[in-house]
């Protein structure tokens, strides 16, 4: 894999947890709506949070993929 442009969890994979590691990425530590909020609510600092559709891992800077052109003829 060169690069990461967004993640989406796989449907059903999830089990509800606030705070864990999703298969494929490894060593990055995914946390649940819930918790941001109750990060922002009581103020913590010290910590960065991206929401999933904004995380990039591109260590190569190859930029995000082409968009798949498709259509009908």
């Amino acid at each position: 894999m060169d690069s990461i442009h967004g993640v989406v969890l796989e449907q059903g994979s999830w089990n509800g947890d606030d705070i864990f590691t999703a298969r494929g990425l490894s060593g990055t530590i995914v946390v649940s709506e819930r918790f941001a909020d109750f990060v922002a609510r009581h103020g913590f600092t010290n910590m960065k949070l991206t929401p999933t559709e904004q995380y990039t891992w591109d260590p190569l800077r190859r930029g995000p993929p082409s968009p798949v052109t498709g259509g009908q003829a």
